[in-house]
């Protein structure tokens, strides 16, 4: 062999060795890279405000064929109790979850109850709240609220999302988790799904937190977002993070938060996100992010420390660019009519 080929091998033979020992490692990079999974969900399973809403709820209350699993922070809406009498009546798996701290609740716990109902409050502790809402309808079809069952819930500038897909399922299987932990006993949620894969991720408690995180840092051109309050000392640094990349911010906020929490405000102005407070004649209950019109993320609550670490709250992440457009069409109504 010549020399300057055993050479030319020795030294690569030394410099893998050298790397070896080392501990680095090569990366080969790969030719094409892995899209990201986007999800199926449609515009049409977007509901906004009053009559949307409540027409969609009665409707899939009414299509029940085998349960109905509910989860309410406020339910006293009287056409919505008897319909589900109805339903118990006439042999469906009524079942309902309730926050126990809300006057609102009491009444309509009594009603159901003396009627053979399934329904229990929430065993949260005292100052802890259950804000998680959702219908389920025979576990193939969930809607995901912003409002309660309450008049003045479903008076709120609000949203609904329909699921139809594995995440339906899923959120069958998370309301069975909450029935156990309330009652001992779990639901007959079958391990597996022959609904399609909608690439929705659903998130509680911390979890939603961790999903806005993930959300926020992962955004290259728009983060708008409508939420009552924001005050979550991660979250707030986090947006400040990605206004100095950059990113366009734009958060509409309800107008009480301006006395409230004036410091948090002052601060994501400083650092260039742009607020505008929505018009008191309406309350805001909207909880919702849009990330670069592509995916968005509502949520249950508001962003608070206090909601993550001591309240059951909900979320759910869909990567569903035609959805996500309008929404971001909603957003800029939203925007317009706000005030800086």
């Amino acid at each position: 062999m010549p020399k300057r080929n055993l050479y030319l091998i020795t030294s690569f033979l030394m410099l893998f060795c050298l790397l070896f020992l080392s501990g680095c490692s090569i990366k080969i990079p790969k030719p094409f890279s892995k899209p990201a999974p986007t999800s199926t969900l449609s515009p049409e399973a977007l509901f906004l405000d009053n009559n949307a809403i409540y027409n969609r709820t009665l409707s899939l209350i009414q299509s029940a064929q085998s349960s109905i699993y509910i989860e309410q922070f406020e339910f006293d809406d009287p056409r919505l109790i008897q319909l589900l009498l109805d339903k118990s009546r006439a042999g469906l798996d009524v079942r309902i979850l309730l926050d126990q701290w809300q006057k609102q609740n009491w009444s309509t716990l009594d009603q159901l109850k003396s009627q053979n109902v399934s329904v229990q409050y929430y065993p949260a502790q005292k100052g802890q709240s259950d804000h998680t809402k959702m219908l389920i309808v025979d576990q193939g079809k969930a809607l995901i609220y912003g409002p309660s069952w309450t008049a003045k819930g479903f008076q709120a500038h609000d949203l609904a999302v329909e699921l139809s897909g594995k995440s339906a399922w899923k959120a069958a299987g998370l309301y069975s988790k909450d029935w156990e932990f309330t009652t001992t006993f779990p639901l007959n949620v079958p391990k597996t799904t022959t609904l399609p894969d909608d690439n929705i991720i659903l998130a509680t408690n911390a979890n939603v937190k961790q999903q806005l995180l993930e959300q926020i840092s992962s955004s290259t051109k728009t983060i708008w977002i409508e939420n009552s309050e924001i005050t979550e000392p991660d979250l707030v640094q986090a947006l400040i993070d990605a206004a100095g990349k950059g990113r366009d911010i734009r958060i509409i906020v309800d107008s009480s938060v301006a006395t409230q929490t004036p410091v948090t405000l002052e601060k994501l102005k400083a650092s260039g996100i742009s607020i505008r407070y929505y018009p008191s004649q309406t309350s805001l209950g909207i909880r919702l992010a849009i990330i670069d019109s592509k995916s968005f993320l509502m949520s249950s609550s508001e962003w608070t420390r206090y909601s993550f670490v001591v309240n059951h709250e909900f979320s759910i992440t869909i990567p569903s660019p035609t959805a996500s457009v309008k929404l971001a069409q909603v957003f800029q109504q939203d925007w317009d009519k706000s005030k800086p």
